[in-house]
């Protein structure tokens, strides 16, 4: 069967830039010339690397080939605990269940008159999920393009059934490929510059990571942690999990994942799976604070106690909280979230200057509102009276229960899930909420499929490494899968990595060449809530 694709020249075209002087290191070379570890040992690999100041370097990677059996197919979703519907375009489909389920959807297949497969999907070994079967998949077809694979799914329809197109070089099955990745490497040794988490003007909002970049004036750029994306989840563009910006912490953790620490202006990056506390300090003492800058009752990625359904870190699923507290700083960026329960504007003094419903009014620039919902909002009625005097306290610590301090140069990225410790593989998919119980279509899709991938690490000398991976491009780039993330960071001398938001929102910006490689989304380069900004000594954001 042959499979529809771009020419390779077209495929390659942009890609091939003029290679300014760049010396490599013994060590580097060695991994150079023994390719990365995709697909077989025999695979073509070309590397282009551009110099973008002294000390920044961005490396083009291409490897592979389109490989001749790679083909699309139709799997057909099994009842199961099916996800519930999200508008988050990267949501995986519910295709996965039990070996009798799926057997029960083939006989059913057969009857309508097709010829369906029934196939096993595995996945490898991390940290806290051994090896063995993530769930079966029942198939249908093989298809030379998307088109002719959307048309047979919707002809699933009539028949009760519900297709989904997937291209068979996007399993963690060997395949040949291709693929193509960004990498930036930046030696503060020589870089006179910094290295920040950037959110624009406001923790809310969406920009593309150009254009986040463009506002910063930006050497270079990749796309930052994650982000909410559907209203119903918050105020479009908030952040995440933890975030600090100039030593500011402005956004609580999601409890046990990990956060890159950017000090000394990038200069240093540090790992960490960080816990946050939050309080509000008057003269009869301190009040607990579930959030900042988000709104009251719901929480993205859950991981705090209380939450439901998960008091743990459950990635894609939005928790909710009857009775609790927030503050939104004056970084918030948008007008207070209305809803029901009280709310106090508070002065840049710390006076409180209004106490009353949360109607959703603008707020003067500079004032902080403590929002309550539910038993909270009777406390804040109660406690915050207009000319009170109250500051907003907070503690970091890491997994140690160590407390984790800040500068004035430090900024802070959530992701996830940890890719590397110490040189080593270290993916806690269970531990990071990327299982969803009796839902096993959600890690196999989000995490040992292949799919566009943002990361950032670190090697033994100090050097920062943002790779970028473009993906979901048949015959052009396939992606990464989890575990050859890790591998491939690996490869590339990494020691220490996380992962940052991917699918439809990776992407790398640098001031040389605009917004590198090809971003995922149909429409283009997606709007994202924050971005990982390398400036030049004269920039500061």
């Amino acid at each position: 069967m042959a499979v529809r694709t771009r020419p390779r020249a077209a495929a390659l075209a942009g890609l091939l830039a003029v290679v300014a002087p760049f010396t490599m290191g013994a060590a580097q070379a060695d991994r150079a010339a023994a390719g990365l570890p995709l697909g077989s040992a025999g695979l073509p690999e070309t590397r282009t690397t551009q110099t973008l100041a002294d000390g920044v370097t961005l490396t083009t990677i291409v490897r592979g080939r389109v490989a001749p059996g790679d083909h699309w197919t139709v799997d057909v979703a099994i009842p199961s605990g099916e996800l519930p519907p999200s508008p988050d375009p990267d949501a995986p489909a519910s295709v996965l269940g039990t070996r009798a389920g799926a057997t029960a959807v083939a006989a059913r297949l057969t009857k309508a008159g097709y010829r369906p497969s029934v196939v096993e999907e595995k996945n490898p070994t991390y940290r806290d999920l051994p090896a063995g079967s993530q769930g079966f998949t029942v198939q249908i077809g093989g298809f030379g393009d998307q088109d002719a694979a959307n048309a047979a799914a919707r002809r699933l329809k009539p028949l009760g059934f519900k297709g989904v197109s997937m291209f068979t070089g996007g399993e963690r099955t060997q395949t040949a490929g291709p693929w193509v990745l960004h990498e930036l490497v930046i030696d503060p040794r020589r870089f006179k510059g910094r290295i920040e988490e950037s959110h624009g003007p406001g923790q809310t909002g969406r920009r593309t990571t150009s254009q986040l970049a463009l506002s910063g004036s930006a050497l270079a750029a990749v796309n930052g942690g994650y982000f909410v994306i559907d209203p119903a989840a918050g105020t479009p563009g908030q952040s995440i999990g933890t975030v600090v910006e100039h030593g500011k912490l402005l956004h609580e953790a999601t409890d046990g994942r990990i956060s890159a620490i950017l000090r000394d202006g990038g200069r240093r990056v540090e790992f960490a799976e960080l816990t946050t506390a939050v309080g509000l300090r008057q003269q009869s003492g301190v009040h607990p604070v579930a959030g900042l800058n988000r709104t009251p009752g719901l929480i993205p990625n859950c991981g705090q106690p209380g939450d439901r359904p998960s008091p743990a870190p459950l990635m894609d699923v939005t928790c909710t909280k009857a009775d609790e507290t927030v503050v939104l700083t004056p970084e918030y960026g948008s007008a207070p979230p209305a809803g029901p329960g009280a709310q106090a504007v508070v002065s840049p003094a710390g006076t409180v200057v209004s106490v009353g419903p949360r109607d959703g009014r603008p707020v003067p620039a500079g004032d902080t509102v403590v929002q309550a919902i539910g038993t909270e909002a009777g406390w804040l009625t109660g406690s915050l009276p207009v000319g009170r005097h109250v500051t907003v306290e907070s503690t970091v610590t890491d997994g140690r229960g160590r407390e984790v301090r800040f500068g004035p140069d430090d900024s802070v990225v959530g992701g996830g899930p940890k890719l590397l410790s110490q040189g080593v593989p270290d993916i806690r998919p269970v531990a990071d909420g990327l299982v969803h119980p009796g839902e096993p279509s959600y890690f196999y899709g989000w995490g040992i499929r292949r799919n566009p991938r943002t990361a950032i690490g670190t090697d033994r000398n100090g050097r920062i490494i943002l790779l970028q991976t473009d993906g979901r491009r048949p015959g052009y780039s396939q992606g990464l899968s989890l575990d050859e993330e890790a591998k491939v960071l690996r490869a590339l001398g990494a020691v220490d990595a996380m992962n940052l938001d991917g699918g439809g929102s990776s992407a790398m910006y640098t001031a040389h060449t605009g917004l590198v490689g090809r971003p995922s989304d149909p429409g283009g380069e997606r709007a994202v809530g924050s971005a990982v900004l390398v400036l030049p000594a004269a920039a500061r954001h």
